[in-house]
C-alpha cells in the first residue's frame, strides 16, 4: 500500500510546459535570455530546464505556456543543477503570486489525487 508523503509545503506536479526566461542581474538588468521548459511546478515555484546555468539567487522573468496563452510570473533561483546532454535543471522559488499559475496548480493537483485515489 503506497502512501503519498509530501514533505513540501506545497506539492509539486510534473508538468512539461514550454517556457522563456529573461535573468534579471543585482541591478535589474537583463543578463541573459532563453527558453526551455518545465519539469514540475507547485504553487510556490518551479523546476526548469534549460541549456544555459544560474546563478543562486539570479532573479529570472518567466513567461511559461499554460493552456494556450503565456503566463509572466517573477522567481529567484534556490538551486541549479547540472542535468543530462548539457540542460541545466534549475529551482524557482515564486516572488509573487500569480492567479493563473495557482489555480493552474490546483486543478492539475485536483486530477492527480483523483488519479492516484487520494482523498
Amino acid at each position: 500500500n503506497l502512501t503519498f508523503v509530501e514533505k513540501r509545503k506545497h506539492p509539486r506536479v510534473n508538468i512539461n510546459n514550454l517556457l522563456s526566461y529573461r535573468c534579471l542581474d543585482d541591478s535589474g538588468n537583463h543578463a541573459k535570455e532563453g527558453r526551455g521548459k518545465s519539469i514540475n511546478i507547485s504553487q510556490g515555484g518551479i523546476l526548469i530546464e534549460t541549456d544555459d546555468p544560474f546563478e543562486w539567487q539570479d532573479v529570472l522573468r518567466l513567461s511559461i505556456d499554460i493552456e494556450d496563452e503565456s503566463v509572466n510570473i517573477k522567481g529567484k533561483v534556490v538551486y541549479c543543477n547540472a542535468a543530462n546532454f548539457g540542460k541545466f535543471r534549475t529551482g524557482i522559488q515564486f516572488l509573487e503570486t500569480n492567479e493563473k499559475i495557482v489555480s493552474f496548480v490546483e486543478r492539475l493537483l485536483e486530477t492527480y489525487t483523483k488519479l492516484l485515489g487520494i482523498t
